[in-house]
Parts: C-alpha cells; structure tokens; sequence
C-alpha cells in the first residue's frame, strides 16, 4: 500500500472517531477507547511505513508483534465495551463492577501477549517463567501484597457494602465520598476536597461507617441547656426547630432525648435525618440548627448555659439588634404604622402594644409553615422575608418578599385558619409579633373596631387577589362572622 494512502487512511479514520465519541457522550452511553484505538491506528501506519524489508528478520518479527498486540488489546476492550457496559448503559443488565472490568482486560490482555508472542516472534513466555525458578520466585513475593489488594476488592465490588457515591467513615478519623474502587485502592473525596487513597486490605479489616446506605444520613450532635428550662419544654423547642427546617426529614423523624445531668446544664441528645451528602453537608446542617437553636432560645427568654466560677451578680449585655432593646415607646411607634391597627384609639394603641413583643429570627428560620395554625400576626421590623407556597413533589416557589414595614398571618390569626403559606427569614430579622390574645380583650370592648377590622382585611386581600366588589363583601360578612366566635371563645 503506498505510503500516501496509508496516512491518508489513518487520519480519516482518527478523525472519525471524534464525531463518534461525541454521538456517544451525547446518547450517554458508555465512553469508547478513543485513546486506545488511535494508538492502534497509528501503530498499523508506522509498520506500513517502515522498510521492513530492510531490517533485519528478527527486528521484523518484533515489530509486527506490537502492531497485532495493538489490534488485540483494542479488540478486548471493544468486546468488553460491547457485552458488558453497552448493555448496562441500556439497562439490559446489571451494571458491572469497575474492578471485574480491569480484571477481564488483565486477563485477555495476558493471554493474547503469549499467544501473539509466541505466533509472531517465536517466543514462549510461558516457558520462560516456569523454567526459570529465581524469576518465579521474585514474582511470588512481589505480588502478595497487591494479591491481597485484589481480593480485597473483589470482596468489597461483590458484597456491595457500599458504593462510588456513598460516605464512609473508616473509624481512624479517615472520611469521605467514594470517588473510585480499583483492584488496588478504594478512593475518598474528604471534606477539604483533598483524594484519600485507601488500600482494600484496610478498608475490609476495618468498622466501615456507611451514612448513606438506608437513603437517609443521620446527624447526631448534643447540647446542654439550662436547668430552669424544663426538660418537656426543652425537648419540645428543639424538636420544634429540627421540624421547621426544610432538609430535616420528616421519615425517618427527627428525636431529642435527655442525654445527661452536667454540671451546669442538661445535656440532651439530638439526631436529625437529612437527604444522602458528605461530611460538609453534616456541617452546615448542624450549624444552621444551631445557630436556630440559639435565637429559638432567646424568643423564649433562655440561654445555652456556662460554668460560673465566680460568685457574682450576672450581668447581661443586650446587643443592639436584641427584641428586649424594643421598649413600649418604639413597639408603639410600630403599631401606629401597622395599617390594619390605625383606628385604633391613643388609649386602645397603648394597651395593645403593652401586651406585643419583638422577636428575633435566624437566616433560613421558618417563622410559619403553611399548613399549620396561626395565632398571631407579625409585622416586619428589621430584614426581609420570603413568603414560599408548596407544589406537589417539587421545591416551594417564591410568591413575594416582605420588607420592613410589611404585614403578614392576619388572616390566620383573626380568623383561626390554617395558614395559607411558609414564611421564611432571609437574613436575620426581627418581627412584632401581635397575638390573638392581646387583640382579643381590644375587640370585644370594641365591636365597631372587629368590623373595621374585618373590612381592612377584607379589602386588603381583595386588592391582591383581584376580587370583585361582591365577593370581597362576601368575605368580609364571612369573616367578621369567625371573628365573633372565635374571639368570643377567649372569655370563656
């Protein structure tokens, strides 16, 4: 073949391959041995292109063994691609383990070498190495401990104990996301990003923590609080936080138990179940239900306590943002600028704002989750929150963003309903919170003022959702109704 079309050939062929791969990737199936094939390709052009007529016959010999080894291991690999992993792609079959894979490749590998050895260049490697007792020996003891490796892996690739995906801890401090499973190492992905490679002999000689194999990875953490919160009301504030927040899964549920009587505090011992992760997803839950935990606390007058080691008067130091740095005057102000409240007479104005409170919310923290009941309306003081509605078998979408001086869960409250969707704090905000309870007392001294009232909610709600004048009547007369008894309840 003359050497022109010989290249020619080659290069086609090479640039063939690409247009394949990519018809490949994007069916996504299984990658073909590009780099393989090309090397084959390429070796078939060179011996086609050397004189070989010219060197001598035991060089020719050799390099027409390299051409046919070539086509052989491109061959083995191709019908491995072929039986095994085109079909699992397709999901004819079980995907094959990546270490069974090496292993045929090794082993059809090694039976072609001898025979294509032996055929073209007249050389028995098979002889050489049984003859040859020293040989022998030196290749027994350099392969006991990659031996032990191999079946090591085989054992973890056939019992499925876990899999590429999967965080383990190995018990030493050594945790990660299985990244690969070779015949020699298992690798981990840690929390650094940095590549921990294993050997397989340690990875089955140790306790192998698994995180992810029940489709659940649980997160247990303790915390002490303080002795004059009761345990049942402890118990029930944590749980409270752990259900509120969105990647604490409801199955399995979250569980706080009584873990100790410390020195200083009750410890209690907590675990939530979050969606399959690594060990920084671990991290950031724990700490965003921490830090919940912590501004729950402060909404209920409580503190995570500390040794005292000296006897003095405890002085506590309020920061700026604190809701007991909001005094009668300023929650006052506030409730003049509530538009639901400004019939409200001077004197009825100071009643109620005696009887509100501000409270403080972490970044992420639900303030009501839709569904639930409402007692309370509050009113947004400092921050932004996001009002989200639930889709079936989807995230919740964003309906609007509340900002300082927007109102929210009136109808809830006025009207004892559930409520109609999750609001959620954006950054740390602080709210006025103004309770059934408070208004109660207000309303029925005033009955003119429960149908001020229930008109202003009224027409608010019809404003937003486009109402004909009718219907908002309609819902007005309704509510004004509910109102009456559900706040006549409160003096019985």
């Amino acid at each position: 073949m003359p050497l022109l079309e010989v290249w020619v050939t080659a290069i086609v062929t090479m640039v063939l391959l690409l247009p394949l791969q990519l018809l490949i990737r994007r069916l996504r199936l299984p990658k073909l041995p590009i780099q393989m094939a090309t090397l084959a390709i390429l070796s078939w052009a060179v011996v086609r292109t050397l004189p070989l007529i010219l060197l001598p016959a035991h060089y020719r010999a050799w390099i027409s063994t390299i051409d046919e080894l070539m086509f052989s291991y491109l061959g083995i690999r191709m019908a491995l691609w072929g039986f095994l992993e085109l079909p699992a792609a397709l999901r004819l079959r079980k995907e094959p383990a990546q270490i069974l894979l090496q292993l045929l490749m090794l082993g059809g590998g090694i039976v072609a070498t001898v025979i294509v050895v032996q055929e073209q260049a007249r050389f028995n490697l098979v002889s050489l190495v049984t003859t040859s007792a020293v040989l022998t020996a030196m290749l027994g003891l350099a392969a006991q401990e990659p031996l032990k490796d191999l079946f090591a892996g085989l054992e973890l690739q056939f019992d499925d104990v876990f899999s590429v995906g999967d965080f383990l801890d190995l018990g030493d401090g050594t945790m990660g996301v299985v990244v690969s499973i070779n015949w020699r190492d298992t690798c981990l992905k840690d929390v650094t990003g940095a590549l921990v490679v294993v050997p397989n002999t340690k990875v089955t000689e140790v306790v192998v923590r698994n995180y992810v194999a029940f489709g659940a990875m649980g997160n247990r953490f303790s915390l002490g609080l303080d002795y004059s919160l009761p345990p049942s009301r402890a118990r029930h504030l944590l749980l409270e936080v752990l259900h509120k927040h969105p990647h604490v899964l409801e199955n399995p549920p979250p569980a706080v138990r009584v873990q100790a009587f410390a020195d200083s505090a009750i410890t209690y011992d907590i675990i939530a179940f979050q969606p399959p992760g690594n060990f920084g997803d671990m991290l950031d839950l724990r700490s965003e239900l921490l830090e919940q935990i912590w501004f729950s606390l402060e909404r209920t007058g409580q503190s995570v306590p500390y040794p005292v080691r000296e006897l003095r008067e405890k002085r506590t130091v309020l920061d700026a943002g604190h809701p007991d740095q909001r005094g009668l005057d300023q929650r006052l102000a506030l409730l003049i600028r509530n538009p639901l409240f400004g019939d409200l007479s001077e004197e009825e104005m100071l009643q109620l704002a005696r009887n509100t409170r501000c409270l403080r919310f972490a970044p992420g923290e639900v303030v009501v989750r839709e569904g639930n009941r409402g007692d309370s309306l509050f009113q947004v003081v400092q921050g932004m929150v996001e009002v989200l509605k639930n889709q079936e078998e989807e995230e919740p979408f964003q309906v609007a963003c509340l900002k300082p001086g927007d109102v929210f869960g009136e109808m809830s409250m006025l009207a004892g309903s559930q409520r109609s969707a999750t609001v959620r704090a954006l950054d740390e905000c602080l709210l006025l919170e103004v309770s059934r309870t408070s208004l109660g007392p207000l309303l029925l001294q005033n009955p003119p003022l429960m149908d001020r009232l229930a008109h202003l909610v009224s027409k608010r709600r019809g404003e937003l959702e486009g109402m004909e004048r009718e219907k908002v009547k309609q819902h007005e007369n309704q509510l004004l109704k509910r109102m009456k008894q559900l706040f006549e309840t409160l003096t019985l």
